[in-house]
């Protein structure tokens, strides 16, 4: 019998807190379409915040879930606040098209979302991700409902917080 040597991996994966903007569905030519979000991860002293910002594709199951159900709330401007695990970071060069920086180049970070631990909107706790076991660790396991966070879901809490 012949075996196929198992391919390992090196993981740089890289674990924060941010704000999500810019939740889409990008359509492609070929393959099959895709959710993106941007999130401006938080960093620095807590009474002076930096953010770096990165363009992510949205990979993980359960945050492709996640980020679906958190469109509507996007669009509304509502404040989305997760924690986040995010791999394969790289950076990509663009040219600005318009503006004061027209002509000059640009950095984009970009990475994939892989996992969401938590999600807040508007300061009110809609998703916590159950924690994990010894026996998840390569699986990922079922995660609690999502809460609506629109004034006509049915949570009530976060009702509470729109209003």
């Amino acid at each position: 019998m012949t075996t196929t040597p198992q391919t390992k991996y090196f993981d740089l994966h890289i674990h924060g807190i941010g704000y999500v903007n810019r939740i889409r569905e990008v359509n492609v030519k070929r393959g099959e379409n895709f959710w993106a979000c941007d999130i401006s991860a938080l960093h620095g002293a807590e009474d002076d915040v930096q953010y770096t910002r990165f363009d992510c594709r949205v990979s993980g199951s359960e945050a492709q879930k996640l980020i679906k159900r958190m469109h509507k709330a996007c669009q509304e401007e509502k404040k989305i606040l997760i924690g986040f695990k995010l791999g394969d970071l790289y950076a990509d060069t663009f040219t600005y098209e318009s503006g004061v920086k027209q002509g000059e180049t640009g950095v984009s970070l970009k990475a994939r979302l892989l996992f969401i631990h938590w999600i807040k909107v508007d300061g009110v706790s809609v998703y916590t991700a159950p924690p994990k076991t010894e026996a998840d660790n390569d699986v990922q396991s079922e995660t609690q409902p999502l809460a609506d966070p629109s004034p006509t879901g049915s949570n009530d809490r976060a009702q509470a917080a729109v209003h």
